[in-house]
C-alpha cells in the first residue's frame, strides 16, 4: 500500500515555514484505503501484521513542524506560538537535517495512524462524547487541563469541507451536489485522534515484525493507513511532528472469526475496545540516556492532582531548556524531540499528589557531549552554537489556504 504524507503534499522541502502555517487541516488525513477484507465480519479480530515499510521511491525526505497558534497549535503553543518547520534526509535508515546539524539517529518507520472503520453505532459514540467535550469550552465545566494546554478546537468535529469519502466522493465534486455525500459528511467523524477502530494513535512501535489485532465493526472491515513516519519520539510532542514522509506498507492481513470478544471492554458499549499489539524484534539500539523528570505542577507552580500530562510537559519543557544551553535553539530541541527516538514514561501515579513522566533522549545522537560537565567555566568558553536554525514564521496572521480546494 503506497501513501502520500498526511497533508497530501502540502509542505515542501525548502527554508520557509510558511506553509505549515498556512496547512489547511481540514482536509487531513490523506489516507489509503479502505481496503476491503474478504470474509471480515463485525464482532471479528482482524490480524494485521507488518511485513515491510519504507519511503517512497525518489522521495526519500520529511519534515517536522510546529503549528501556528492559530492554527492549530500544539503541546507547547503557550511556548512556541510560531510555526516552525525542519527538513530530514533519508539516507537508508538514517535522518539527518540541515536545520538541525549535529544529531543523526535511525528512524523506525511506521505508519502514525492505522484503523478499520467504526459502524453506524460507534461512529454516534465519537459524535457525541466528542461534542459535548468541544461545548464545555469557556463555559464552567472545561476541564482544569485546558487552563495549561492551548490546543484547540479542543476535539475536531465533522467538517465536510475537503472531505473525501472513500466511494461516496471528494469535496470537490460532491459538496452541495450530493445530497447522500452531504449527509454523511456532516456525520463523517475526522481522522485526528485514535479511537476504538485504532486510527491515529502515533505508536512508534507498529514497524517491521509487529503485529496489530483490530475489532472489526463493520463487513469487510475497510482498514485505512497513512500518515507515514521516518521516525517519531514519544508523544509526537510538536503536533506536526514525527518525521513525516510518503511512504509504502507491505502487509499480511488474517481474519480470527469471533476474536474481537477477547478484547477487555470498558466502558459502557460493547463496542468500548481497543486493539492490541505485538512490537516487532527491529528498532534502533541505543544503550546510554539522559533522562529528564516532570511532575505534575505547572510552570505558574500550581500544584495538580496526579496530572501525567502536566508531569510529561514539564519533562519536555525541562529536556527543551536544558539541551539549548549545548549550541542549540529551543525551537530546534522541541522539533528534536518530536521526532527522534527518545522514550516517554509515566513513572508514578499513585504517589499523591504528583505524577511523575520521564523523557529519556539517547545520547549517541548527538555530536556533542551533552551529559553536565565537570567544569562549568571551561564548558561555557567551548561551546560551540549551531549556525542554522529551523525555519520560523512571523508570528500570528495564519491562513489556512490550499488552492486545490478552489478548483
Amino acid at each position: 500500500v503506497e501513501c502520500v504524507d498526511w497533508t497530501g503534499g502540502q509542505i515542501k522541502n525548502d527554508d520557509c515555514s510558511d506553509d505549515v502555517k498556512n496547512v489547511d487541516l481540514s482536509q487531513v488525513h490523506y489516507l489509503s484505503g479502505p481496503v476491503e477484507i474478504e470474509g471480515a465480519k463485525p464482532g471479528d479480530l482482524l490480524k494485521v501484521e507488518f511485513l515491510n515499510l519504507g519511503p517512497l521511491d525518489g522521495d526519500e525526505w520529511g519534515f517536522t513542524g510546529t503549528f501556528a497558534k492559530e492554527n492549530g497549535g500544539g503541546f507547547l503553543t503557550d511556548h512556541f506560538p510560531k510555526a516552525t518547520k525542519a527538513c530530514w534526509d533519508i539516507e537508508g535508515i538514517w535522518c539527518t537535517s540541515r536545520h538541525i546539524p549535529g544529531v543523526k539517529f535511525a528512524g523506525l518507520i511506521h505508519p502514525g495512524l492505522i484503523g478499520t472503520a467504526p459502524s453506524h453505532e460507534l461512529l454516534e459514540m465519537w459524535n457525541e462524547r466528542e461534542g459535548a467535550l468541544v461545548a464545555e469550552e469557556g463555559t464552567e465545566f472545561e476541564k482544569t487541563l485546558c487552563g495549561c494546554l492551548h490546543t484547540r478546537p479542543l476535539a475536531c468535529l465533522p467538517e465536510p469541507k475537503g472531505a473525501m469519502l472513500g466511494k461516496l466522493g471528494h469535496f470537490l465534486d460532491k459538496h452541495e451536489k450530493d445530497e447522500e455525500w452531504d449527509t454523511v459528511a456532516l456525520k463523517a467523524a475526522r481522522t485526528v485522534p485514535g479511537r476504538e477502530n485504532g486510527g491515529n494513535c502515533d505508536i512508534k512501535n507498529l514497524s517491521r515484525g509487529c503485529t496489530v489485532y483490530f475489532p472489526v465493526f463493520v463487513e469487510g472491515a475497510m482498514l485505512s493507513m497513512g500518515d507515514m513516519h521516518m521516525s517519531q519520539g514519544d508523544g509526537e510532542v510538536s503536533f506536526c511532528g514525527a518525521i513525516e514522509m510518503s511512504g509504502f506498507l507491505d502487509l499480511k492481513c488474517s481474519i480470527i472469526k469471533g476474536g474481537m470478544k477477547m478484547l477487555p471492554v470498558v466502558g459502557p458499549s460493547p463496542l468500548c475496545v481497543n486493539p492490541i499489539f505485538e512490537i516487532g524484534p527491529l528498532e534502533p539500539r541505543y544503550s546510554e540516556w539522559l533522562v529528564f523528570e516532570g511532575v505534575s505542577v505547572d510552570e505558574q507552580g500550581r500544584q495538580h492532582y496526579l496530572d501525567a500530562t502536566i508531569a510529561y510537559k514539564r519533562a519536555v519543557l525541562n529536556c527543551i531548556k536544558y539541551l539549548a544551553q549545548f549550541g542549540y535553539s529551543e525551537e530546534q530541541v522541541y522539533l528534536l524531540l518530536s521526532c527522534c527516538p527518545c522514550e516517554g514514561r509515566v513513572s508514578g501515579i499513585v504517589d499523591v499528589p504528583n505524577a511523575v513522566c520521564t523523557l529519556a533522549v539517547p545520547l549517541a545522537i548527538f555530536d556533542r557531549d551533552v551529559r553536565p560537565p565537570a567544569d562549568l567555566e571551561h564548558f561555557a568558553k567551548g561551546i560551540k552554537a549551531i549556525t542554522r536554525d529551523v525555519c520560523i514564521s512571523e508570528e500570528g496572521g495564519a491562513v489556512p489556504y490550499d488552492p486545490r480546494l478552489d478548483e
